[in-house]
């Protein structure tokens, strides 16, 4: 195996010289990697400590693993992998632009994932069926929180192997208040438009009033407030079968049009249920700050980084670790999802 490190201190040197103006690939695939290479370091970091966790988790050498990155957007993790010496790597993605963008990234960084699928989890469990492969692992950063509906997403994901493990990575998190209320913003954003763009109520409305025109304003609201959280078929089934769909949470939101979550924070224990089923456990992990900015951005990280150092890498038992678990959660800016 490559050193990890090294690696890493390499491809971060590319990322930063890389002008993504200049890219051929889509706008909104150039505003999401400009965000990654915008702090290459840090997410490169969050990659290869990723990586080594299913190692660890695997108890393999990478020359004997198959695993799947699953939806980044980019393919860096998938590159880093081939890089430390993984043996099969599967990048997929739902969005199609996604694939150009990888293929772009593996151009400038001098390795290429095995296999690169366009879906959802229903594809790679078919490609899986179809050539007998069985992934040791499967990693996903910043992709979970967006999943439209979770317990199919996970049946399918058992249905490839119940003996891969999983690492997500989300910003979701219900621990730091901070994060939430910023979070809560932004699907509220998304919820209610701005005077530029039309948000997913207004368009739930228009919908409901398309399929029924003599529908009072009245009930065009009513149906409106009562199917956030839902595609645009789900919101018909739903009007028509006249089951309003109530959520729990406030804010949560998601695109009708792709059944895209706009961050969707769900309590820990909503996880474990929806995982139970399928034999499933799950282990939330914090993560660390961005060390790698400068000035006082660089000093608050490195304090809170210690608060966070602190916490037990596993299972808290004692009083005293799982004081400092609860006090690492609540200043970490992501969380880990481990589940085996």
């Amino acid at each position: 195996m490559n050193s990890p490190n090294a690696e890493q201190t390499r491809m971060a040197e590319v990322l930063r010289g890389i002008n993504v103006v200049e890219l051929p690939v889509s706008e909104y695939s150039k505003g999401a990697l400009q965000r990654v290479l915008n702090a290459a370091e840090f997410y490169l970091e969050i990659y290869r400590t990723s990586l080594e966790r299913v190692l660890t988790m695997c108890n393999m050498p990478p020359e004997e693993m198959t695993i799947v990155d699953y939806g980044g957007g980019h393919g860096i993790l998938s590159i880093l992998a081939k890089r430390l010496g993984f043996a099969r790597v599967i990048y997929i993605d739902y969005n199609a632009d996604a694939l150009q963008t990888v293929q772009q990234m593996s151009e400038r960084l001098g390795a290429v994932p095995d296999v690169m699928l366009q879906g959802d989890a229903s594809v790679l469990r078919q490609w899986c069926e179809a050539n007998r492969v069985k992934p040791n692992a499967l990693l996903a950063m910043d992709v979970i929180e967006h999943i439209y509906v979770l317990d199919e997403f996970f049946g399918e994901l058992h249905s490839i192997s119940d003996k891969m493990k999983m690492v997500f990575t989300t910003a979701s998190t219900p621990f730091n208040k901070r994060v939430e209320r910023r979070l809560r913003r932004a699907m509220q954003e998304d919820e209610l438009g701005t005077e530029t763009r039309k948000g997913f109520w207004q368009k739930r409305r228009d919908y409901v009033q398309e399929l029924h025109p003599d529908m009072s304003d009245r009930e065009l609201d009513y149906w409106a407030d009562n199917t956030r959280g839902l595609t645009y078929a789900d919101v018909a089934r739903a009007v028509e079968s006249q089951s309003p769909n109530l959520l729990l949470d406030a804010d949560n939101t998601c695109d009708p049009a792709t059944g895209s979550w706009t961050e969707r924070i769900l309590p820990i224990d909503d996880y474990r249920q929806l995982l139970m089923p399928y034999g499933f456990t799950l282990a939330v992990v914090p993560g660390r700050y961005n060390e790698h900015r400068h000035g006082a951005k660089q000093m608050m990280s490195r304090y809170y980084n210690k608060i966070i150092d602190l916490a037990p890498d596993g299972e808290p038992r004692t009083r005293r670790e799982r004081r400092n678990y609860k006090k690492a959660l609540k200043v970490a800016p992501f969380i880990y999802l481990i589940i085996s």
